[in-house]
Order: structure tokens, then C-alpha cells, then sequence
């Protein structure tokens, strides 16, 4: 066999910015710095002779065709790694060995209702590690899931958002412009179309990205006159919801308990599904394990707020 112009670690962390699109964020899920990242990726362009990502201040890294095509190729090389390991004689003692388990899931459902718990499920299942990806889903999901990227998806989708035919609905949430009790100062909830209008808007430029919300909003009547801040980091948008910067459409889920004295819904529009995907629907301990504790973690908590929840609350 030929030597490969290219490490396995150059191949991990090419797969990790293609998922993140995100220097950061690809530093972040592999535990390395941004400076590594970057010359990881040069190190393999150099090697290949090919640009795999075109790289514009201010913007995301978006592959090239040669990227793409790498891409592809790099998925048909994991599943052929996939199948020559499948060869490997079972044990009792590979049984004992570590299970990895790779989840894409939204880094708000991490930060608020699984990192809390995390300690505890890593202390009573010692042969389980989880690697979390909390990236915005890709524009390609249903290919990531079918080639079989992650073992577990939780994510959130709009209710008119299509979602891949892979995921299955676990939950349903009340979607709405959520902002600061200001905005509704002398007025009664919830506001009608103008006067959300008039609301200084924050906008995702990621997902969802900015041209869909605000054919999103356009559905709904709403034309926002002000767009006072755009993020492609969720928490970003909900601090300054929080500060009574600007309103933005989020789901219930997002406003913890603290918020809930200041923040509050000023206009409903679609809600938001809780969508969920199992890679392995085998019987395996370990696997079933993962997922009483991802959906425990959120389903669970009385933070998260359903829509049956909710109503259970009211009355």
C-alpha cells in the first residue's frame, strides 16, 4: 500500500470544520487550539495540492469542489475503516473496552440540560465517552445521519421547517418572539403584527440563516423595520434578549428560569419539535444507556417546558 499523503488526525479535524464550518468551533470539539486547526488544514492543502476551503475574513470556510469531492471520498474511507474493523474478533475483553458515542446536538439543550448531569452519567458508566457536536445542523443532515456521521441527533426544528425523513418528533415546543418586558411597556400582550414591527430584531446568521427567517417572518405578517444585531451563536442572541437589546425568535425552552421574571413572549408564531435520531437500534447496553440519559436529561427537567407542560401549568 501506498503511504497516504495525508495523518488520520488531518482527516479528524478536515471532517470537523467541514461539520462546524467553524475554526473555533473545530478547536473547541477536538480539544486543540484555532492556530492548530488552521495548520492542520494547511499542512493537508499543501500535501494534496488542492485548495479543500476557500477562507474570506468575516465569513465561514466554504469548500471548494475539490473539498467537496474530498469530502465525499473521506466518507466512503470511514465506512470502508468501518467495515475492515467490523473483522475484528469480539471479546469479552473488547466488550470492556471504551464505547465513543458521537452526538449532534444544539449547544443550548447541552449547556442548560445535559452538561448540569454529565459529571454523575460519566461516574456510573466509566466505559462510555460522548463527543458532542453543537454545531448548527449542516444543509446536508439527512446525508450526514445516513452515512452514519452520528449515533445520536437531537435537535430543534420549526414546525414549517421539513425535517429529514431520519429524525422523529419527541417533543413539541411553544415558539414566539421572546424579548424583554420593556418592549410590551403600556401594552398588552401579546403584541399585534405592527407592533412587533416596530421591535429591533436579532437575526441567526446560521441556522436558522437570515434569508429563511425573514421569509419566516414574512409568513407571519412580520417585516422587521430594525435589524439591530445579527450572531451565528445562540447564546449571543439570548444574552441580548436577556439585556433587553433586541427580540428574536426562540423556543420556551431557551428562557431558564432566571429570564422568566424579565423575558416573556410578545408574539407567538410557529412552535418549535424536539427531533431525535438513533443510529444503532440494536440491543446494546451501553448505546441504551445513552440515550435514558440524553432523553431523561431534557424530556425530564422541569425546565423544559413542552407545550403539554405548559398547559398543565396554566391551569
Amino acid at each position: 500500500m501506498r503511504p497516504l499523503p495525508f495523518t488520520f488526525r488531518q482527516l479528524q479535524v478536515f471532517a470537523s470544520l467541514c461539520a462546524t464550518r467553524s475554526f473555533r468551533r473545530s478547536a473547541e470539539s477536538l480539544g486543540i487550539s484555532q492556530a492548530s486547526v488552521s495548520n492542520q488544514m494547511t499542512a493537508l492543502e499543501d500535501q494534496l495540492g488542492v485548495a479543500l476551503f476557500t477562507r474570506r475574513r468575516g465569513q465561514p470556510p466554504a469548500l471548494t469542489a475539490e473539498g467537496m469531492a474530498f469530502l465525499d471520498d473521506l466518507r466512503r474511507f470511514e465506512a470502508a475503516g468501518e467495515a475492515l474493523s467490523a473483522h475484528r474478533r469480539r471479546t469479552a475483553r473488547n466488550e470492556m473496552q471504551p464505547a465513543l458515542y458521537r452526538i449532534l446536538i444544539g449547544h443550548g439543550t447541552l449547556d442548560r440540560y445535559l452538561r448540569p448531569k454529565l459529571d454523575r452519567f460519566f461516574a456510573n458508566h466509566p466505559q462510555i465517552e460522548l463527543a458532542f457536536e453543537t454545531r448548527t445542523p449542516s444543509s446536508d443532515l439527512a446525508g450526514d445521519i445516513a452515512d452514519g456521521r452520528y449515533d445520536f441527533v437531537m435537535v430543534h426544528r420549526l414546525v414549517g421547517h421539513a425535517a429529514e425523513p431520519q429524525l422523529r418528533e419527541l417533543a413539541l415546543l411553544r415558539g414566539g418572539i421572546f424579548g424583554h418586558r420593556k418592549f410590551a411597556e403600556g401594552q398588552q400582550l401579546p403584541l399585534n403584527v405592527e407592533q412587533v414591527n416596530r421591535l429591533p430584531f436579532i437575526l441567526p446568521t446560521s441556522y436558522p440563516p437570515e434569508p429563511y427567517m425573514l421569509e419566516f417572518y414574512a409568513r407571519h405578517g412580520i417585516v422587521p423595520r430594525r435589524i439591530i444585531g445579527r450572531s451565528q451563536h445562540y447564546d449571543v442572541i439570548v444574552a441580548m434578549v436577556e439585556r433587553g437589546i433586541g427580540v428574536a425568535c426562540l423556543s420556551d425552552a431557551i428562557i431558564t428560569p432566571s429570564m422568566r421574571e424579565n423575558v416573556v413572549m410578545l408574539h407567538a408564531v410557529e412552535n418549535w419539535r424536539l427531533m431525535w435520531h438513533r443510529k444503532d437500534a440494536g440491543a446494546d447496553s451501553r448505546c441504551d444507556a445513552v440515550q435514558a440519559f440524553l432523553m431523561s436529561s431534557v424530556l425530564q427537567d422541569p425546565n423544559y417546558r413542552t407545550i403539554a407542560a405548559s398547559a398543565e401549568q396554566a391551569a
